[in-house]
């Protein structure tokens, strides 16, 4: 019983010893910033946004835009009567749900009237 004990826990050690070490060091304070290389409907980066939009969105009316933060805040509008209102529309809403990460994660304009934006 004694020699499985040492050698679970030598397991367990030698595990959690190859996971740090496979991690880069980063100085005390840094800052990872996330990116998503994703395009199209494969950027929408949460269930909730891409059920929202798959749902709702694809068969709203009029000109619409949707919008998200890499930080996880999105938001959309449509039936507006041009496209440059349903971009504006919808980047305010989602900049006032994202004040707290704007500046790391800005929100931006993904998709418009149903057409991918070049992110």
């Amino acid at each position: 019983m004694k020699y499985i004990t040492i050698v679970i826990s030598l397991m367990i050690v030698g595990c959690t010893t190859n996971a740090t070490t496979d991690q880069p060091k980063l100085a005390k304070g840094t800052v990872v910033k996330y990116e998503n290389t994703q395009t199209g409907i494969n950027s929408i980066i949460s269930k909730k946004a891409l059920n929202s939009y798959k749902k709702e969105y694809l068969s709203a009316s009029g000109h619409k835009a949707f919008a998200q933060s890499l930080s996880g805040v999105w938001s959309w509008r449509s039936n507006r009567t041009t496209a440059e209102h349903a971009k504006t529309s919808a980047l305010v809403v989602c900049q006032r749900s994202n004040i707290k990460n704007e500046e790391l994660y800005p929100c931006k304009i993904i998709n418009v009237d149903g057409v991918w934006v070049n992110q």
